[in-house]
């Protein structure tokens, strides 16, 4: 009995001395942020320092400043900002002040920018996109009946997706159902999806922008298609030649990250980089063409996450063994793409 409390007595005292240590720091609390790639900060910029913010958030405190070909360490990916370890805590840099992340384990991470959406709905009336999970925050989107939306996932009871360059959120309780993607590519159906994403674009009713969702649409009713294994989409091949005899109208794009009026097929872009982000998801598709829109990207979407076609190319191949079926709806701000295991 005696050697018992003797042993309890020791236990006290050990415990004692291992929290005077941690409120002292001298062991840490908390497991440090695991590191997910490699980056150093852009060189596009040689002039200037990119700022590291103590949130994800340009109007948040600087912590400090970084030169060109830094290396940095990237522990979270946001849609505008990439988390880094900064000392021992982390701060936030813009994701077009970084290049060439590369992951630490490449076999179980997925390439830089991928988005996985495990929900989508169809919309069963009006719902709201909202900027935070909060029924008074601002509403980014309202989305009609049989609008498609994809989802990355469900926390208390609010679906986030992406919304160009920050996330948005739809309150569940306003769907009569909210659908499952396929966990797996193997589960996948003609009708249960191994992955969708769906990217937004700008409703008002000017000219140019009507062209533009004319050109979507027909874009992405061009991209519909089965691909057998081993067969390649190849972007401007398939959707186009983006001309007035296959539908496509004049309107703004993206040349060279600048924007240029008066082209026909302006818009099919988003196409192609909705779509690459489809594929981003699957390991079975093999990406072997795919340039972005310049320095800063296409801001309907996350830096890095675009793919450009007309002059340059968007280029895929189904290495799957089985065929898979690309498809895509468009309406009222939400351009949704997905693709299924065809049997």
């Amino acid at each position: 009995m005696k050697s018992f409390k003797r042993k309890s007595s020791l236990s006290r005292i050990l415990l004692l001395c291992l929290a005077v240590l941690l409120l002292q720091g001298g062991l840490s609390a908390q497991a440090a942020p695991k590191v997910l790639y490699n980056a150093r900060i852009t060189t596009l910029f040689p002039n200037s320092t990119t700022k590291v913010y103590e949130k994800p958030d340009t109007l948040s405190k600087v912590l400090t400043n970084y030169k060109p070909n830094q290396p940095i360490q990237i522990v979270e990916v946001l849609p505008n900002f990439v988390g880094i370890l900064q000392g021992k805590r982390v701060g936030y840099v813009l994701r077009h002040r970084i290049m060439d992340p590369v992951a630490v384990d490449f076999a179980n991470t997925p390439k830089f920018g991928t988005a996985v959406n495990h929900y989508y709905t169809i919309a069963p009336h009006e719902i709201q996109v909202k900027a935070a999970p909060d029924s008074n925050s601002e509403t980014l989107l309202s989305l009609q009946e049989g609008a498609h939306v994809g989802f990355l996932d469900v926390e208390n009871g609010w679906a986030r997706t992406i919304f160009k360059r920050q996330y948005g959120y739809v309150d569940t309780r306003t769907l009569h159902e909210l659908l499952m993607v396929a966990p797996t590519e193997e589960e996948g159906t003609d009708e249960l999806p191994i992955a969708v994403y769906n990217s937004f674009y700008d409703v008002s009713d000017n000219e140019n922008n009507i062209n533009r969702i004319n050109n979507l649409v027909v874009g992405g009713q061009r991209m519909s298609k089965t691909l057998a294994p081993g067969q390649r989409m190849d972007f401007n091949s398939e959707v186009g030649p983006f001309r007035a005899s296959n539908g496509y109208l004049p309107a703004g794009a993206l040349v060279d990250g600048e924007l240029v009026f008066d082209v026909y097929g302006g818009g099919s872009c988003q196409v192609s980089s909705t779509m690459y982000n489809v594929v981003l998801q699957l390991t079975g598709l093999t990406v072997l063409n795919r340039a972005p829109h310049g320095a800063n990207g296409a801001k309907y979407l996350p830096h890095g996450v675009d793919a450009s076609s007309g002059g340059l190319n968007f280029i895929f191949r189904n290495d799957y063994d089985f065929p898979i079926t690309i498809k895509s709806h468009v309406q009222d701000g939400a351009l949704f793409i997905a693709i299924y295991k065809d049997s």
